[in-house]
């Protein structure tokens, strides 16, 4: 535009103001004004543009549209914090649901390793229960054989025949095998178990 002309001075070989378009829009002038202003609108492309966006953009339609706007945001965070608290559980419901975790945890802890521990302990127990072998020690000839050792193979516990080829001798484990020797005699080994606490050794004399 030339310059802010009023709608008294304006002149059709000028642009009219911002402020006369405004007027025109509000229809704030004069009907021969009016006039004046449509023939230039006529032939001005660039005002006839001006006129049309201000209808556009005319203030109760923008704050129509803000309102609109602002609407449809609260709208949208209405809705995304009802989402989000579909998720959110209440603070006794998590100290609920982490105590019984914890218990499922020591219930599992417990049978996994106390009561299978203790089963453990029964049956290592009854399987370590001592028990007492008794026997005799005889020769080829069905002599006794007196001084004879007897010793468990792989252990300390050991015993000797007496006068009458006799012994006795403590066993930790069901099943066991012991060694029987004398300088006379060859060394031998016999397999014994607790259902059969008695058992006859012969030896063989020595070559």
């Amino acid at each position: 535009m030339s310059r802010n002309n009023l709608p008294e001075d304006w002149d059709m070989q000028e642009h009219p103001s911002l402020e006369v378009l405004r007027q025109y829009q509000a229809g704030e002038l004069s009907a021969p004004q009016s006039h004046q202003l449509e023939r230039h609108l006529l032939s001005c492309e660039m005002c006839s543009d001006l006129v049309e966006g201000m209808s556009l953009s005319q203030p109760y339609r923008v704050k129509s549209a803000v309102r609109e706007t602002r609407g449809r945001l609260k709208n949208f965070l209405a809705q995304k914090k009802r989402k989000r608290k579909v998720f959110q559980w209440p603070a006794w419901q998590t100290a609920a649901v982490l105590l019984v975790l914890l218990f499922a945890i020591g219930e599992v802890v417990y049978h996994q390793f106390f009561a299978n521990h203790n089963h453990f302990q029964t049956t290592t127990g009854e399987t370590e229960k001592a028990w007492r072998l008794t026997g005799r020690v005889e020769d080829n000839n069905g002599q006794t054989v007196s001084g004879a050792t007897i010793q468990v193979v792989g252990g300390k516990t050991k015993t000797t025949t007496n006068q009458g080829g006799g012994f006795e001798l403590e066993i930790q484990s069901q099943k066991s095998r012991i060694m029987v020797s004398h300088p006379d005699f060859s060394t031998k080994e016999v397999e014994v178990n607790s259902s059969s606490p008695q058992v006859n050794i012969t030896l063989e004399k020595a070559e």
